[in-house]
């Protein structure tokens, strides 16, 4: 749930896909076609709106996020830990083989999580 008013962006607890969460926090794509996962989980998290993405872009906002989702949830921080372990072992996976072992860790956890930061 997301309420803003003309000032500010308040969010109360976001329920989001948990591939786009480690998506942002792993900084690894494996479901979505491209940054839009991505683009989801910055603009429900994000304090301010982005107006231009511009010289920072979205992957600056992921990091951010993503480094917050991290310090609070420690499930969402030992699964990114575990993708990070699968791609160093593998630099050059494919996106399919990725999404299959990252699947036991989604299900592990939930496919929907509720977020708040």
């Amino acid at each position: 749930m997301k309420i803003q008013n003309n000032r500010n962006n308040i969010n109360f607890g976001v329920k989001l896909d948990t591939a786009k969460v480690l998506e942002v926090t792993s900084m690894k794509i494996f479901r979505s076609d491209g940054i839009e996962g991505c683009k989801e989980v910055v603009h429900a998290l994000n304090d301010k709106p982005i107006k231009a993405a511009g010289n920072r872009g979205y992957k600056y906002y992921a990091e951010i996020i993503g480094k917050q989702i991290t310090e609070k949830y420690p499930q969402i921080a030992e699964a990114t830990a575990k993708i990070s372990e699968i791609t160093s072992q593998n630099p050059n996976i494919k996106k399919a083989e990725l999404n299959k072992q990252v699947e036991p860790l989604i299900a592990k956890i939930g496919n929907v999580i509720d977020i708040e930061i």
